[in-house]
C-alpha cells in the first residue's frame, strides 16, 4: 500500500485546510540491495557457464541453479536451491572471516529440501563479493544446527571463478553427471616418494631374547654406542651391520652369518615384509641424533632442542623450515608457552617395478613440555589439518625429504659412530601436459604463502 502523508496549512480564519497526499509506490534500499544481491549471483552463475532460474515467490528460497556440463553443454537436471543474503556487514566480521545467523523458520524449510542441495550465499553487491555455504553440511550436527550460525571463511568460500567441480560434487558426489576437463599447460606434479638405496648385505644370529625392549637394555649396560638398525624375528636378530664389537652380541647366542639382501627380496612374503621392517629399523637409527621413536602414534619426531629454543633445518626446496618451536597462547600468561609443535614423520617403504622408494608422510607432534605429549594434541592436530593447505604440506614433505638426504645445515644424517645406512634421492616428480588450476576451487591462504610460519589462531583457552 502507498504511503500517505496529510499536508496541512491554517487559514486566515483560524481554520485548517489541506488535503491528504498519496505517493506512489516506495522500495526501500534493503529491497533494492536484495536484488542487486540475486544480480550478482546470477552474473556469477551464468560466468560459470551454468543456468540461474528466479522464483518469483520467496518462501525461504531465492532461486536455483541449473547444472550443465561444461565439457558437452548438455543440462544436467540437477538443481541447486539458493537463498541470498546481503549486508553492508555481516556479525563477527574481520578481515578473513565472519558468521551469519538463519532464521530458525528457514534452517527448517531448507533441511527439508531433500536430495536437493540449498546454498546459501552472503554477498556485498556494491564491491562485487559474494560467499556461500552448504546448508545442510552446516547444519548437519544438531548442536551446530541448534545455534542457527554458519561459519564462512572468506579466503576458502568465494562464489566467484569456475566453482563447478565444488557444484557438482554437492548434487552428485560420484561425478556421474559431468565430466570435468583439465587445462591443456605443462605442470610437474611432486610426488612423496624418495627412491632409496640401502646395503647389499645383513647380518643375522641366534637372538637370547624376544624382546625388543631387553635388546636396548642389554646394549645400554655395553660400552659400545646403542644401535637401533635391527629387528628381532622367529627367534633371530638381524642387522645392517656386523654385530661384533657392539652391544646387540649381548643378545645374541650365536655367531653372525651374513646374508645378501637379495636372498629376503626372493623369499617369501614373510622374509620381503622382514626387509621392510629392517628398512624402518635403518631410518630410525640414521636420525636417531635428532628424532625420536613414539610408540603410540607409529611416527618419528623432531626432538626439542636442548634450550627450548625453535629448529630450523634445510628442506628439499633449499628453504628452511621449522623442525621444532614453542607457541606463546595463554591470555592469562603471555609469556608462557602453552605447546611445543615437533615436525613429525609417517613412511611406508614401496617396491615399484623393481626400485624401492620410501613413501613419506609428514605429521605433527604436540608436547606440553618439549617431552611429554600434551593433553590437547589430538585438538590442536585437527586445528592445524584444518587449515593446512596442499602447498604447506607439500612443504612438510620437502622437509623429511631434505633430512633424509642429507641436506640439513649441520648433516643430522651423519654421526661419528657411523655412516648412515640409506641413501635417499630426490622427490619423484611427473611432467604433465594438463593440469587443474587448484586456485579455482580452494584459493590460497596466508600459510600456503608463508608455510613456515604456520600457526595455530584458535583460542586455546576453549580446551581448557
Amino acid at each position: 500500500m502507498g504511503q500517505v502523508i496529510i499536508s496541512l496549512r491554517y487559514a486566515d480564519d483560524g481554520g485548517v485546510e489541506g488535503a491528504p497526499v498519496t505517493l506512489g509506490k516506495m522500495i526501500d534500499d534493503n529491497t533494492h540491495k536484495g536484488d542487486a544481491g540475486i544480480a550478482l549471483i546470477h552474473r556469477r552463475v551464468s560466468q560459470m557457464k551454468h543456468v540461474w532460474h528466479d522464483r518469483t515467490l520467496d518462501a525461504g528460497i531465492d532461486g536455483s541453479i541449473e547444472l550443465r556440463d561444461p565439457s558437452t553443454g548438455e543440462m544436467s537436471n540437477q538443481h541447486i536451491f539458493v537463498q541470498s543474503k546481503t549486508g553492508d556487514r555481516f556479525p563477527g566480521e574481520t578481515d578473513t572471516k565472519f558468521h551469519f545467523i538463519c532464521n530458525d523458520r528457514d534452517v527448517d524449510y531448507w533441511m527439508k529440501a531433500g536430495h536437493n542441495p540449498v546454498i546459501l550465499i552472503c554477498s556485498r553487491p556494491d564491491t562485487g563479493d559474494a560467499w556461500w555455504a552448504h546448508v545442510q553440511s552446516a547444519f548437519a550436527d544438531p548442536t551446530r544446527r541448534a545455534t542457527r550460525r554458519i561459519d564462512f571463511d572468506k579466503a576458502t568460500q568465494k562464489f566467484t571463478g569456475d566453482l563447478s567441480a565444488k557444484l557438482f560434487a554437492l548434487t552428485d558426489p560420484h561425478g556421474a553427471a559431468h565430466t570435468p576437463v583439465a587445462d591443456q599447460r605443462p605442470e610437474k606434479l611432486v610426488s612423496n616418494l624418495l627412491p632409496v638405496d640401502f646395503p647389499d648385505v645383513i647380518y643375522s644370529a641366534q637372538a637370547s631374547t624376544s624382546a625388543v625392549g631387553a635388546v636396548y637394555a642389554a646394549q645400554r649396560e655395553s660400552p659400545y654406542p646403542v644401535r637401533s638398525d635391527f629387528v628381532l624375528s622367529h627367534g633371530r636378530l638381524y642387522a645392517w651391520a656386523p654385530l661384533a664389537g657392539t652391544g646387540l652380541v649381548r643378545s645374541t647366542t650365536t655367531a653372525a652369518r651374513e646374508m645378501p639382501v637379495g636372498e629376503l627380496l626372493g623369499g617369501s612374503e614373510d622374509e620381503r615384509h622382514l626387509f621392510v621392517r629392517l628398512l624402518g629399523a635403518a631410518l630410525q637409527h640414521d636420525l636417531r641424533d635428532s628424532c625420536r621413536w613414539n610408540n603410540q602414534r607409529r611416527f618419528i619426531y623432531y626432538a626439542a632442542s636442548a634450550d627450548l629454543t625453535e629448529l630450523r633445518v634445510l628442506s628439499a626446496s633449499g628453504r628452511k623450515r621449522l623442525a621444532f618451536k614453542g607457541f606463546y597462547q595463554r591470555k592469562d600468561d603471555p609469556s608462557r608457552k602453552q605447546f611445543y609443535r615437533h615436525a613429525a614423520l609417517r613412511w611406508n617403504f614401496i617396491d615399484l617395478a623393481g626400485d624401492w622408494y620410501c613413501q613419506l608422510t609428514p605429521d605433527y607432534y604436540f608436547t606440553s613440555d618439549g617431552y611429554k605429549e600434551s593433553p590437547f594434541a589430538d585438538e590442536y592436530l585437527r586445528k592445524i589439518k584444518v587449515r593446512e593447505r596442499n602447498l604447506a604440506v607439500l612443504g612438510e614433505t620437502q622437509l623429511w625429504a631434505g633430512v633424509l638426504r642429507g641436506d640439513t645445515e649441520p648433516s643430522l644424517m651423519d654421526s661419528d659412530e657411523t655412516q648412515r645406512l640409506l641413501d635417499f634421492g630426490p622427490l619423484l616428480t611427473f611432467d604433465v601436459d594438463k593440469g587443474i588450476d587448484d586456485k579455482e576451487w580452494q584459493a590460497p591462504s596466508e600459510d600456503d604463502e608463508n608455510p613456515d610460519q604456520m600457526a595455530l589462531d584458535f583460542d586455546f583457552e576453549d580446551l581448557e
